[in-house]
């Protein structure tokens, strides 16, 4: 990140924390060449090659050996868990710290136990226990029980600022009550408390041996430490050439049997290439096995034409979507909100850019829960975009729907003044209560004369998908003659600029993983994450500054009862679509690559990379 003084790392790391679920178009864990970590749930959606992809983990007659090649875009910034936010380190990481549930390879929409074989939870009480499963041991050859996990979770809590203080600030307390049981109370209702990725028990499970006594956990470096992780389950740390290439050994002895039979193979190897035409091209020579980082379709189809590589495509656990900076005129205006939904350009993303590989977005909760949204789609508004015939922008439509809105500013049109609808071939350009929008477009503090509206979006060069959508999403704007410009702004600036300053009108991004929509929609729709005075340092979860579905957000979380909670949120769903705060363009599938050396591996939503089982239950092949 750029050193910013009103950027507060603690902050950024709440902010990038949430179970590691928010991600930046373009960056590690973009919507393109990138992603970040994480499992999934939800419905399964596959294309290309059905081998080892029937989610069927484990057995006792499956061949072992063979040493897998992970490649990564990129080299891993560190491995402390509480301070990175990177998705090749936490493809290593995530080897090592395991976490207490996860979702059922075999029913996804489920929970299952990883760390702890059984949990219950009294929501009344707000009293919980879970057993942790046995068999489990550190790679140093030091016992796990119950004790370990109630420390690493005391650990947590007595902290602050790192990326898990959210899913552990809702504990009262954490204790071992025997040698395999530990029992909880919280401090007050949560909707998901054993839910993987967001959920109370959501977090590493950190070694208390190179942990104890580390006050000062952001100076904190495991590695240094020991020269190796030291972790649980399945793997122990071999050796690396840092920068290069990391290697992890196999202990199948180590992973209880009542968990998994795997890990199958001998060892995993981590190499780095740098980027990801290179990482492609060793996957196609036989170099790579899997590439962590979603790929975009162009590659997914690249492969499908190679004899020793093929991909898969999950269903999405996440969206993108077009925020909207509801400070400004005449984003502060519900119809015009709504109108862009009319002239972003759907088709051509998912025809032409993702090749068919995407669901059209609408409603701000993944395509992997439909069963959570509202039972009619068209409501409350209908649903864009306005086309001809012929499957062309439908430009006077769009201009009839903003002279009718009657909402918070009138607006016609009259004649062409802006370099921008005059480049793009517009006609007619927008009037917003009589003045040019260029004049009556404002900032956050009020002040006109702003000039076109702005999409802020990563550049083509970190993002090419991203940044064609923009491109064609500004061209429609200007046709319609709305003056607008996209405005390409490298990731590592993006932060400060849309979730510190607000200094933004419109912005590309998404959310790779979420769970449920009970427990997601506070996150970011609600007024207590946003600054809608713009006038605090803190980074803020809804840059929007959307304030208006507090109510319905709240009545999600008042219930345990899962009917209620769907009723509940379909409600707040519907609300947020249509006030539109934030326009949702897709459900991008998610892409990646393998080579046909090994198989086994199992599909979420969300992908085949992102989740534990895969790396204990892939094989060499059986014939």
């Amino acid at each position: 990140m750029e050193d910013d003084s009103r950027f507060n790392r603690r902050q950024l790391l709440q902010y990038t924390g949430l179970g590691g679920l928010a991600f930046m178009a373009g960056c590690a864990g973009g919507t393109g060449d990138g992603d970040s970590g994480g499992d999934g749930g939800g419905s399964e959606n596959e294309s290309g090659s059905n081998s080892g992809t029937d989610n069927d983990v484990g057995g006792s007659d499956i061949p072992r050996g063979g040493k897998p090649v992970v490649g990564l875009s990129n080299v891993p910034r560190g491995f402390n868990p509480l301070v990175i936010s990177d998705a090749a380190a936490f493809a290593i990481i995530d080897r090592f710290y395991p976490q207490a549930t996860a979702r059922d390879p075999e029913d996804p929409a489920n929970i299952v136990g990883y760390v702890f074989e059984d949990f219950s939870f009294d929501s009344e009480a707000l009293e919980g226990t879970a057993t942790v499963r046995e068999g489990f041991s550190w790679s140093d050859g030091e016992t796990f029980n119950a004790e370990d996990v109630a420390w690493s979770f005391n650990y947590l809590m007595d902290q602050e600022g790192h990326r898990y203080q959210q899913n552990v600030a809702n504990f009262e307390s954490f204790e071992a009550t025997s040698e395999y049981e530990v029992a909880f109370t919280l401090s007050s209702e949560t909707a998901a408390i054993f839910t993987p990725d967001t959920g109370m028990f959501a977090v590493p499970i950190l070694p208390r041996q190179t942990w104890e006594g580390v006050d000062d956990y952001e100076q904190f470096d495991p590695f240094e430490e020991n020269g190796e992780l030291i972790g649980a389950g399945g793997w122990e740390w071999n050796d690396s050439d840092e920068g290069n290439w990391y290697e992890i050994n196999a202990r199948p002895d180590n992973l209880p049997d009542s968990l998994h039979e795997g890990p199958y193979v001998d060892r995993l190897r981590y190499r780095v290439y740098g980027d990801m035409t290179s990482l492609i091209n060793g996957l196609t020579s036989g170099d790579v096995d899997l590439t962590y980082e979603s790929i975009t379709p162009n590659r997914a189809f690249q492969l499908q034409d190679a004899d020793s590589a093929r991909a898969f495509s999950s269903s999405s656990r996440g969206y993108n979507y077009v925020a909207h900076n509801l400070r400004r005129v005449p984003l502060d205006d519900k119809p015009f909100r709504q109108s862009l939904g009319f002239i972003f350009p759907y088709n051509y993303l998912e025809s032409t850019l993702r090749r068919g590989l995407t669901q059209p977005g609408s409603y701000a909760a993944a395509g992997a829960y439909e069963a959570w949204w509202p039972e009619n789609h068209d409501t409350p508004i209908e649903h864009g975009p306005y086309k001809t015939e012929d499957g062309q922008l439908d430009v006077e439509q769009a201009r009839e729907f903003l002279r009718s809105a009657g909402g918070e500013h009138e607006y016609t049109f009259g004649s062409v003044e802006s370099s921008q609808v005059e480049e793009a071939g517009g006609d007619q350009e927008i009037r917003v209560d009589g003045e040019l929008l260029t004049e009556a477009h404002t900032d956050n503090d009020g002040n006109g004369g702003q000039g076109p509206l702005g999409v802020v979006v990563a550049p083509p060069s970190t993002a090419p998908v991203e940044a064609q959508a923009v491109g064609r999403f500004v061209e429609n704007l200007n046709k319609v003659g709305i003056p607008a410009e996209a405005r390409p702004t490298a990731e590592n600036s993006q932060s400060s600029l849309i979730r510190v300053q607000e200094d933004f009108d419109m912005w590309m991004e998404g959310w790779v993983y979420m769970p449920q929509p009970h427990f997601y929609l506070s996150f970011w729709m609600v007024s207590s994450r946003a600054d809608v005075e713009s006038s605090s340092d803190s980074v803020m979860l809804n840059p929007m500054g959307y304030t208006n579905a507090d109510e319905k957000i709240a009545a999600v979380h008042n219930t345990y009862d899962p009917e209620e909670q769907k009723q509940a949120a379909a409600e707040a769903l519907a609300q947020i679509y249509e006030d539109q705060p934030a326009l949702i363009t897709e459900y991008p599938d998610r892409l990646h690559g393998v080579s046909n050396a090994f198989e086994g591996w199992i599909q979420l939503p969300g992908g085949i990379s992102q989740n534990a089982w895969s790396y204990i239950n892939i094989r060499q092949p059986s014939n």
